[in-house]
């Protein structure tokens, strides 16, 4: 394999990068839910970032495709990662009343999907760039496996921090949420140091400053226009991780607290259940491709992901929880690796940025209508969350029928 050091150097900074990210997208989400008990309005604030957030995301391919992409992580890391430490030492050091701490706190969320949006479009362009094609899947799984992995089980630790908890008459006091943001701040800064390291060049200089943002846009779509299969499965395919997203910071919190009536200790187990199955479908999905064809694989993955919605919500026992949170990141993880090696094969990496920005932003905005519905409170009352995973449940059917529609289509005229 070509460029190990490199693609070594990339996975530690995937590494530091996603215990950062991990850190706000799942102990921010608790944090509301249980300490400030307002996860309605985390949820609309939610939205909110989401809706701006489509319009970063396709800005945000015209940027992987002009730029650097080396050059982009590193910079994003070291922005990032100074903002939050900023916010984290005011908070520490000025010790803001209630109002002031929630829109701050929310605030690192807000810069945390901002940071979302760009990191992983372009950090899977720049492995595109230096990996080989015979090792898209291999290298795909290991960023996969590094980045759910880290991600969860420091978000988890983070949730679990912000309770405390007593293992074996051995306590763990709660932390208050500024050194939590300030361990989160910090880990930015080490992954853009580490990204610094990388020696790359890139392999030709893009050309784009004659056209305008519009116009570098309007290749993205033209591309996509002639090649509508891509489309169909690169947007049907993400509806999985469209529902994750939606999951992790509005349901599940909700279905933790008012179904099963439990704490932030049940909400990090099964962060660390999913982290699990996001492990094991890396370490094995290159195996299942052998037997089932990309195409079909996504297909039974988000159908069973369905199933065990209904599942989930027909029972109480804890068990059952921890199961399917761990089929859901088997299902998560396989699917994106599977989706992102399909792209890669057939899309070229000079479309590659505003190609993916546009499949995001189409995702952001099914996400975003999803938020909105869920941030009424009639899921916040008693167990009235249960319907959300019906809801959840319908519409990954629902994507899946273009999938089934155009399988045969998608086997003849796309690289599977």
């Amino acid at each position: 394999m070509k460029n190990k050091f490199q693609l070594l150097l990339l996975l530690f900074a995937h590494v530091s990068a996603g215990i950062a990210s991990g850190i706000a997208m799942i102990s921010i989400p608790w944090y509301f839910t249980d300490s400030l008990d307002l996860n309605s309005a985390f949820s609309t604030m939610f939205g909110t970032v989401t809706f701006i957030g489509l319009f970063w995301g396709l800005y945000s391919g015209v940027i992987i495709d002009k730029f650097n992409r080396k050059s982009i992580l590193e910079i994003i890391n070291l922005f990032f990662g100074i903002l939050i430490t900023c916010i984290s030492f005011y908070i520490l050091y000025f010790n803001p009343e209630k109002n002031i701490l929630t829109i701050l706190v929310g605030s690192v969320f807000a810069i945390t999907c901002f940071y979302y949006i760009i990191y992983y479009p372009t950090i899977y362009a720049f492995m595109q760039e230096i990996t080989e094609k015979k090792n898209y899947v291999k290298v795909n799984s290991y960023i996969e496996i590094v980045g759910q992995t880290t991600t969860v089980l420091a978000g988890s630790l983070a949730a679990i921090l912000l309770s405390g908890i007593v293992i074996f008459n051995f306590k763990i006091k709660a932390w208050p949420i500024e050194k939590i943001l300030l361990l989160d701040g910090i880990s930015y800064l080490i992954a853009g140091l580490i990204i610094s390291y990388i020696k790359h060049q890139p392999k030709k200089i893009k050309i784009l400053n004659d056209k305008s943002i519009i116009q570098r846009m309007k290749v993205g779509f033209k591309y996509l226009n002639q090649n509508r299969l891509i489309l169909i499965y690169a947007v049907c395919s993400h509806i999985i991780f469209a529902f994750l997203l939606v999951e992790l910071f509005t349901l599940l919190p909700l279905l933790i607290k008012n179904f099963f009536q439990k704490q932030g200790h049940l909400y990090a187990v099964t962060d660390i259940c999913y982290a699990l199955g996001a492990l094991l479908s890396g370490l094995f999905i290159y195996k299942w491709i052998i037997y089932f064809n990309k195409i079909k694989l996504t297909i039974i993955l988000i159908m069973l992901t369905s199933l065990s919605l209904i599942i989930l919500i027909s029972n109480k026992y804890i068990i059952s929880l921890l199961l399917i949170s761990m089929f859901i990141g088997i299902a998560n993880s396989g699917v994106r690796i599977i989706r992102n090696s399909f792209l890669f094969d057939n899309v070229p990496n000079t479309f590659i940025g505003r190609v993916t920005s546009i499949f995001n932003s189409i995702n952001t905005t099914i996400r975003m209508i999803l938020i909105f519905i869920f941030s009424l409170n009639y899921f916040s009352v008693k167990e009235n969350v249960a319907d959300g995973y019906i809801i959840c449940a319908i519409i990954l059917i629902i994507f899946c029928v273009p999938l089934i529609y155009y399988y045969n289509k998608l086997k003849s005229n796309c690289i599977i």
